[in-house]
């Protein structure tokens, strides 16, 4: 099972993160963030209807489990690792596109971390 976060503003249809499984939600301003579970067999998929789904501009999703870590912009995707080190490719890219590179974390992006990052009071 692999899970993800996805932005609520990021998608043209901002009720498009409820065609997932979501496990945990937070407000964020105006955003509301969710974390959702994809299962393995169905990743290519839900990249894929997240890349059909996103708006045009500097909006991006990750997906991840294990070793493994997927950033998905509207025109480009990357496989990597969660360590750091392995993110060089995609903040260049990012920033390309004008985000700010300290929204360039993706966070969570181990199972353990999540808990603390949504914090319980939102945990479905």
């Amino acid at each position: 099972m692999y899970h993800g976060i996805i932005i609520d503003q990021e998608f043209t249809d901002q009720l498009f993160p409820n065609t997932f499984k979501v496990f945990a939600e937070k407000k964020d301003g105006s955003w509301t963030i969710y974390g959702v579970e994809i299962e393995d067999s169905k990743l290519g998929k839900a990249i894929n209807d997240v890349k059909n789904a996103m708006k045009q501009g500097n909006w991006y999703a990750h997906f991840y489990k294990g070793g493994a870590l997927w950033v998905v912009f509207k025109d480009k995707t990357f496989r990597v690792k969660p360590d750091k080190s392995t993110w060089g490719p995609i903040i260049e890219y990012g920033q390309r596109l004008k985000i700010p590179e300290e929204q360039l974390d993706f966070q969570p992006n181990r199972f353990q971390d999540e808990q603390h990052y949504f914090s319980e009071k939102y945990f479905k």
